[in-house]
């Protein structure tokens, strides 16, 4: 399970990561909140390369215009 939070000082800034580990997030990301949670899903809906952020450092910072980025999207392409 993850959350999808939007910042709210720049709308196109996603992060994803588990909601009990928001506490534990680096300051520079925190910063760039405040955080809103827009969304809940597992992991498996992920993409391969959020997967991977996620295993590895707990969270992921997206920066891509709403329209174009979909961090629920089936599929194994990194680009």
């Amino acid at each position: 399970m993850f959350v999808i939070m939007r910042s709210a000082t720049s709308k196109q800034v996603r992060l994803l990561t588990q909601p009990w580990r928001v506490r534990e997030l680096p300051p520079y990301v925190l910063k760039r909140g405040p955080w809103r949670i827009v969304g809940r899903s597992d992991e498996a809906h992920l993409k391969l390369s959020y997967r991977r952020a996620l295993a590895r450092e707990g969270y992921c910072v997206v920066d891509a215009e709403a329209a174009l980025y979909r961090p629920d999207q089936v599929g194994q392409n990194l680009q």
